[in-house]
């Protein structure tokens, strides 16, 4: 299993999007494919993907708390029947793990050992990716995201405060002694040519640019309850939006 994080330095960037997106273009092109939304504090993917809100990451974590309080962290293992529980399916046949709204996590004392088992049993299923989100903190519970992707996506977008902000999140990392080789810049929309140009963007943070998805104009506008309920990666009128998510997937 190939494990991509999705992961973004401001809130609003489009990494929902773009992990969705990615996940579900993979799947359709026969792949098998999990989507784990580890972001428990902005909008759940089950509300993007149209999905019922349970189960979901809460349920899964509190089955942890309850292991844990018999074994380490480490040695709790959950068999693919059991984990399977607490999965989604798209009609698509992508796998969903979902969360919802559930800020209060953040807090707990362990949330960085309990994701890291989260993550660590979900990459032992028998998948061809493992695609995960997450908020667009520094926390630690990111932090040991980090340690167990292959590749990690900054979704962002040519601004220079943006490009700034990138810089001073990558130092800090590497001054926690954390490797940025596998960070990958995914551009969620079409450079605004008077900002910083891509050759700036990585010459000065040292990464690559992979792709530029570019912003859709939607003739459907979905409700507040039901946004996104669709993948753009399905409609076959997006031909550029389905060769950029092809390109970046390409890459990795």
């Amino acid at each position: 299993m190939k494990t991509i994080m999705v992961h973004s330095i401001h809130r609003g960037e489009g990494k929902t999007k773009i992990a969705k997106e990615l996940a579900g273009y993979t799947q359709m092109q026969g792949n098998q494919v999990l989507l784990a939304d580890l972001d428990f504090i902005t909008d759940p993917h089950s509300r993007a993907l149209g999905l019922p809100s349970s189960p979901n990451l809460e349920d899964l974590l509190k089955d942890i708390a309850e292991e844990a309080k018999n074994n380490p962290y480490f040695a709790i293992h959950f068999s693919e029947d059991r984990l399977s529980k607490y999965l989604l399916t798209h009609n698509t046949g992508l796998k969903v793990l979902s969360s919802e709204n559930a800020k209060y996590l953040a807090d707990d004392e362990e949330i960085a050992q309990k994701i890291r088992t989260v993550v660590r049993n979900l990459k032992q299923l028998p998948y061809d990716m493992l695609i995960i989100d997450t908020d667009s903190s520094n926390r630690d519970y990111n932090q040991v995201i980090l340690d167990e992707a292959d590749h990690v996506l900054i979704v962002m977008d040519n601004f220079r405060y943006n490009v700034k902000d990138l810089i001073l999140y990558l130092h800090k990392l590497q001054d926690m002694d954390y490797s940025t080789e596998n960070f990958k810049i995914v551009l969620n929309k079409v450079p605004d040519p008077v900002q910083v140009t891509i050759e700036e963007i990585e010459k000065e943070s040292g990464l690559p640019v992979i792709g530029i998805v570019p912003v859709l104009d939607k003739t459907y506008q979905p409700s507040a309850d039901t946004e996104n309920v669709y993948l753009n990666v399905a409609d076959p009128n997006n031909v550029d939006f389905i060769n950029a998510i092809k390109k970046i997937l390409d890459v990795l």
